[in-house]
C-alpha cells in the first residue's frame, strides 16, 4: 500500500474517535440555565389480583380454601421548577389513593379485609440568591397520610376491628447559604444530538464550546415551554433547533437522515437529570406532627375496644446540609451529601396535659451521609447505585405513671445503612420505567435507667430489609 494512501485510512479510523472524544470529554459543569419555568404533570397506576384455591383431601379430613386479593394504587403528582439568577426554586403537590381487598373463605372462617390508604403532600424549596452566590432558603412542607383498616371475621362468633390513623406534619425551614446546585441534562442532551449528528456524517465542523453552550441553553428556553398539544409542541420544538444548526453552519446536509438523528434524540435522549456544583446552607427547623388514631372491636354486636389516642409532637432545632454534584464526563455522574440536625421535641397528648406519661420532651441529635455513583450508557437508559448511612441519638425523661414520682431515664442510639441500585429506561416522551432494588439494616439500642430500685434494661433491636420494586410511570404533559 502506498503510504499516502496508509496515511489516509489510519487518519479515517483515528479522526472520527478524536472528534467524538470532544463530546465525551465536554464539562458539563461550565453549563448554567437561563431564565426558564417547567411545568409537569405525572399520573403513575398499579393494580394487582392475586386468586388462590386450595383443596386438601386426606383419608380422614379434607380442607377447602380459596384466597382472593385485590389491589390497586394511583399517584397524581404535579412539579413546578423556576431558574433566574437571583431565585431558583420549585413546588411539588401530590396526592396517593391505595385500595387492598382481601378475601378468605374455608370450611371454618370467612375473612374479609378492607384497607385503604390516602396521602397529600405539598412542598416547596425557595432559594434567593444575592451576586456572590449566597442565599436565604425558605422550604414549608405539608404532609397528611391517614389509612382505614376494616376487619370482619366470621365462624361460631363475628367480630369485627375498625383502625383509622392520620398523620398531619407541618414544617417551614428558613436557612442561610452558600452555592448553587445547576440541572444540566440539557447539555447532555445537545451534545448527544451533536454526536449522532457527526456519526451520520452531517456536522459540517464540530462548534466551538460556546456555540454548544448557548444550543443548550436553546433547548432549555423550548423544553421548558408547555403545550398541551404535542403534535405542535414536537414541530416548534424541533423548528427551533434546527434554525439555531443552520444559522450557526453546524449542519453539512439537510436531509431525512439529519431530521431522523435530531427526531430520535429530541425524544429518547432528555434521559435522567443531571446536576453540578456545590451548597451548603445552616439554619433553624422546625416540624409538627399531628397523630389521631381511633380503634374500634366488636365480637357478636359487642363492644370489647373503643379508643381514641391523640399526640402532637413539636420539633425545633439547627441544622446544615451539605450538597456537592459533578458530571465526571457523558456518561459517569456523581453526588454526595451530608445532613445534620440537633434540637428538642416535645410531646403533648391535647386530651390529658396534665399527664406525665404523655408529656415529655426529647433531645435528638441525627446526621446522615450520602453517596450516588450513577452510569448513563445511553440517552435512554440510566444505571445508580445510591448508599446512605445514618445516626440518630435520642434522650429523655420519663414518668412510669401519673400516681408514682419515680420515672426512668431513655438512651436510644439507632445506626442504619441503606442502599439502592435503580434502573431507568425512557421509553417514550410520555412513558418511563423504572426497577429498583434496595437492601438496608438498621442497629438499634435502648437503655432504660430507672430513678426507682429497678435495675437498667437494654434492648438491643436489629433488622435487615430488601424490597424490589418497578413503576410504570406516564405524564399527561
Amino acid at each position: 500500500m502506498k503510504k499516502p494512501k496508509f496515511i489516509l485510512l489510519i487518519a479515517g479510523l483515528v479522526l472520527p474517535l478524536l472528534l467524538g472524544a470532544q463530546y465525551t470529554d465536554f464539562d458539563l459543569s461550565k453549563y448554567r440555565l437561563p431564565d426558564i419555568r417547567l411545568n409537569r404533570l405525572d399520573a403513575t397506576f398499579n393494580f394487582k389480583n392475586y386468586v388462590n384455591n386450595y383443596l386438601l383431601q386426606e383419608k380422614w379430613d379434607s380442607t377447602d380454601s380459596k384466597h382472593n386479593e385485590l389491589a390497586g394504587s394511583m399517584n397524581l403528582s404535579y412539579y413546578y421548577f423556576r431558574n433566574t439568577e437571583k431565585y431558583q426554586g420549585n413546588l411539588s403537590a401530590s396526592t396517593y389513593l391505595s385500595q387492598r381487598i382481601n378475601k378468605y373463605s374455608s370450611e371454618d372462617n370467612d375473612t374479609k379485609n378492607n384497607d385503604t390508604d390516602r396521602s397529600i403532600k405539598v412542598s416547596s424549596t425557595n432559594r434567593f440568591y444575592n451576586r456572590k452566590m449566597f442565599f436565604i432558603e425558605v422550604a414549608p412542607v405539608f404532609y397528611f397520610i391517614s389509612y382505614t383498616d376494616r376487619y370482619h371475621y366470621e365462624n361460631s362468633t363475628t367480630a369485627k376491628n375498625n383502625i383509622s390513623e392520620s398523620n398531619t406534619q407541618l414544617s417551614a425551614p428558613v436557612s442561610v447559604g452558600y452555592g448553587r446546585i445547576e440541572p444540566v441534562e440539557d447539555l447532555r442532551l445537545a451534545l448527544y444530538i451533536l454526536e449522532e449528528l457527526q456519526k451520520a456524517g452531517r456536522i459540517a465542523s464540530v462548534p466551538a464550546e460556546n456555540v454548544v453552550i448557548e444550543m443548550a441553553r436553546e433547548i432549555s428556553r423550548i423544553r421548558k415551554k408547555r403545550f398541551f398539544d404535542t403534535r405542535i409542541r414536537k414541530i416548534e420544538e424541533l423548528h427551533v433547533i434546527d434554525s439555531f444548526l443552520v444559522a450557526n453552519d453546524i449542519i453539512s446536509s439537510n436531509d431525512i437522515a439529519y431530521f431522523a438523528v435530531l427526531n430520535d434524540q429530541w425524544d429518547y435522549a432528555s434521559g435522567p437529570a443531571r446536576e453540578t456544583g456545590f451548597a451548603v446552607n445552616a439554619g433553624i427547623g422546625n416540624n409538627i406532627r399531628i397523630n389521631r388514631r381511633s380503634e374500634k372491636y366488636t365480637v357478636d354486636n359487642t363492644t370489647i375496644i373503643d379508643s381514641k389516642n391523640y399526640s402532637n409532637v413539636y420539633e425545633t432545632g439547627g441544622f446544615i446540609n451539605v450538597k456537592y454534584a459533578k458530571p465526571l464526563n457523558l456518561y459517569w455522574q456523581t453526588g454526595a451529601g451530608i445532613n445534620t440536625f440537633y434540637g428538642m421535641e416535645f410531646t403533648r397528648n391535647p386530651q390529658d396535659k396534665e399527664s406525665a406519661i404523655d408529656n415529655f420532651e426529647t433531645n435528638i441529635f441525627r446526621t446522615s451521609i450520602n453517596g450516588l455513583l450513577q452510569y448513563l450508557p445511553n440517552s435512554r437508559t440510566s444505571l445508580g447505585l445510591d448508599l446512605t448511612g445514618s445516626y440518630q441519638h435520642s434522650y429523655d425523661v420519663r414518668t412510669l405513671t401519673d400516681l408514682d414520682p419515680d420515672g426512668f431515664k431513655m438512651r436510644n442510639n439507632l445506626l442504619s445503612v441503606f442502599s439502592s441500585f435503580d434502573m431507568y429506561y425512557y421509553v417514550s416522551p410520555r412513558l418511563r420505567v423504572r426497577l429498583i432494588t434496595s437492601l438496608s439494616g438498621s442497629n438499634s439500642v435502648m437503655r432504660v435507667r430507672y430513678e426507682s430500685a429497678l435495675p437498667e434494661e437494654k434492648n438491643l433491636t436489629r433488622s435487615y430489609y430488601h424490597n424490589l420494586s418497578m413503576t410504570l410511570t406516564y405524564s399527561l404533559f
